[in-house]
Parts: C-alpha cells; sequence; structure tokens
C-alpha cells in the first residue's frame, strides 16, 4: 500500500518561489534580446571599469559633474526665459495704462525696449535648447565611447 505525503508551504514562501521563477524565466527570455539590442543605452556591466572609465562614466552624474552644472545652466536659463516674459507683459501693461492717460493709446512709448526684451527672450530660448542638446550630445557619447573602447 502506498502512503501518502503531506507537505504544508506557507503562502508566504509559495508567493517568494512563484516571483523567484518568474524573474529568472524573465531574465532567461530577456537575455537574447539585450544582446542583440547593441545600443548604446547597454554597457557592459561584467567588467570592472578602470579608474578612467569611472571619472567618463561619472561625468553626467551626481553633484558637481558636468552633468549637473549643465542641467542646472538649464534651469537658470528657463527661468530667465519665463522672467524675461513677466517683464515684458508689465512693460506693455504699464505702457498702455501710460498711453491712455495721454490720450494717445496707439502710441509705443517703450516700443525699442520691448525689441530689446524680445530678442533677448529669445537668446534664452536658443541658449536652454543647445543647453538640453549638449547635455543628451554628452551622455550619448560617453555611452558610445565606454561601449566602443572595452
Amino acid at each position: 500500500m502506498e502512503k501518502s505525503i503531506t507537505i504544508k508551504v506557507s503562502l508566504k514562501a509559495c508567493i517568494k518561489a512563484s516571483l523567484v521563477a518568474t524573474l529568472v524565466c524573465t531574465a532567461c527570455i530577456a537575455q537574447p534580446l539585450w544582446q542583440s539590442c547593441g545600443s548604446a543605452e547597454e554597457l557592459p556591466f561584467d567588467r570592472k571599469f578602470s579608474r578612467e572609465e569611472l571619472l567618463l562614466l561619472n561625468l553626467g552624474h551626481g553633484q558637481g559633474s558636468a552633468g549637473f552644472f549643465l542641467l542646472e545652466a538649464l534651469r537658470q536659463s528657463k527661468e530667465t526665459t519665463h522672467n524675461l516674459q513677466r517683464a515684458m507683459s508689465q512693460m506693455r501693461q504699464v505702457e498702455s495704462t501710460y498711453a491712455k492717460s495721454k490720450g494717445k493709446p496707439d502710441d509705443k512709448y517703450l516700443q525699442n525696449s520691448e525689441l530689446k526684451l524680445t530678442q533677448a527672450r529669445q537668446r534664452s530660448e536658443e541658449l536652454s535648447e543647445n543647453i538640453s542638446d549638449g547635455f543628451r550630445e554628452m551622455k550619448r557619447s560617453i555611452k558610445e565611447t565606454l561601449l566602443r573602447n572595452p
């Protein structure tokens, strides 16, 4: 006669086992996809980086790095653009009020100043775009360099 054996497993242990199995299966399935991808987004982390490679890798990360300063400059440039827009709006409102008080609502007393502020705002927007592009290009170049020169 056969004896039946009963094994008691807690629900917590079953959940952990199923999660581990899912992770292992996902890793096995995704590994060929990662290897075939070959984009600049993946770095080979199965090796130790030299000091110089770590310096290059950290160039875009952390407090005091080039990436930090670029992002800070981008924030300040966007703030400058916003402040210039606010100044122009305020100047237009005051000019309109002043012109109405003089009985000449169509006169533009601050036209030259408004033109200069418009040019400054446009340059500030261009600066923001250039900083953003420079940051993205730096990050891409770092990844390509580390992938190309293992």
